[in-house]
């Protein structure tokens, strides 16, 4: 069966001391900017970073959570791209200091080498003069002939599909988020379940509408069942996933 994992841990400890120790990696004055400065740490594979921030204290410890949140949730990529957040955060005399520990499934040089060659492999499949929909079915059947799902659950990264040519379906649709990007095509990573286990998949957009793309369960007996279907099709076949979080899917491609 197809499944996704992932680990959330999140602690936050605001120690009310005043030292005058002076010194961190940079300083942040509002929540905008405490979120875009996590985001760039983030996005570079930092595992340990520390900031000062310099706004009001009661503003910080309200929103902190939040802005961590906010820092992925932008690029659905970055948002499964890390393991454990573990924020620890205390009183100096220049501000609120906090130290964040991050473990990811993957290095920058591991993120490097997937850039670098899905990049490459976009741009030799995917033609300019191409409609979104034969890039669609393209993408969809390259990373078929790629990979094949890694029962033992070990392939969770981009990176190790690619270097091992297995993949759970966390692998199948990071890859395909990030060739659907470098095709221009929009697109989304979506999770949710199907039936009680944990699965992920993706959405794309063509000609103003979209539909649901779950390459892992097209790689199968059933090739391409699920290659840009509606809703109620997932739905019919138990699977489950917020509704209100990604773009509606009205009805499927072939109708």
């Amino acid at each position: 069966m197809k499944r996704f994992f992932k680990v959330i841990i999140m602690t936050l400890s605001i120690m009310q001391i005043v030292t005058l120790k002076a010194f961190a990696d940079e300083s942040v004055g509002n929540i905008q900017d405490l979120e875009s400065t996590i985001q760039n740490h983030l996005e570079n594979r930092d595992s340990n970073f520390t900031f000062i921030y310099t706004g009001a204290r009661k503003e910080f410890k309200d929103n902190i959570r939040n802005s961590i949140t906010n820092s992925y949730s932008n690029d659905d990529y970055l948002e499964r791209s890390w393991l454990e957040i573990k924020p620890k955060a205390k009183i100096t005399a220049q501000g609120i200091e906090t130290t964040m520990d991050v473990t990811y499934l993957t290095t920058k040089a591991q993120e490097e080498y997937i850039n670098s060659e899905l990049e490459k492999v976009t741009k030799s499949l995917v033609k300019k003069n191409m409609s979104t929909l034969k890039k669609v079915r393209i993408i969809n059947d390259y990373i078929i002939n790629r990979y094949s799902y890694d029962y033992t659950e070990k392939s969770l990264s981009v990176y190790s599909a690619l270097t091992t040519s297995a993949a759970v379906c966390q692998g199948y649709s990071m890859t395909a988020y990030k060739m659907f990007n470098y095709a221009g095509i929009e697109n989304r990573i979506i999770v949710g379940k199907i039936k009680d286990i944990p699965h992920s998949w993706n959405a794309v957009k063509i000609k103003g509408n979209w539909y649901q793309l779950d390459i892992t369960n097209n790689d199968s007996r059933e090739k391409d069942k699920y290659l840009l279907v509606s809703d109620d099709t997932l739905v019919s076949n138990q699977y489950y996933w917020d509704k209100e979080k990604y773009p509606k899917a009205l009805e499927g491609y072939y109708k």
